[in-house]
């Protein structure tokens, strides 16, 4: 039990380096849009309010296509779950579960990143 507890330990943290690791944004913010801060870990923000659940993912519409590169799709995926944070003027989102399979080219495994994650807003 402990090897694959500390399997999903390395893969948060994997997880936790590419989300951080600076990359070109797929889709413009507007200057006035505010920032939106994405968290890891077991626990949410302190003494913030909590405004609801989001999901971002890296496929759009079901007529998108797979040829993507994975840092492409990564990136979509953290920007829609920011994206949909502001929708609920949150500026924290605490990732609680995330779908990562789209690394690898395997036949019949979907390639969709998706991350879910409880919206907060902090002063």
């Amino acid at each position: 039990m402990s090897v694959s507890k500390e399997i999903s330990q390395l893969i948060q943290r994997v997880m936790l380096a590419l989300l951080f690791i600076g990359c070109s944004e797929l889709s413009a913010q507007p200057e006035d849009a505010k920032a939106v801060t994405i968290i890891l870990g077991e626990q949410g923000p302190d003494g913030c309010e909590l405004l609801g659940k989001v999901k971002g993912s890296s496929i759009e519409n079901d007529s998108e296509e797979d040829n993507t590169p994975y840092v492409d799709r990564l990136i979509k995926a953290r920007n829609n779950l920011r994206s949909e944070a502001q929708k609920l003027d949150g500026n924290n989102v605490h990732i609680i579960y995330s779908n990562n399979t789209g690394k690898y080219d395997i036949p019949g495994v979907d390639k969709e990143i998706i991350f879910i994650g409880n919206v907060y807003r902090c002063e």
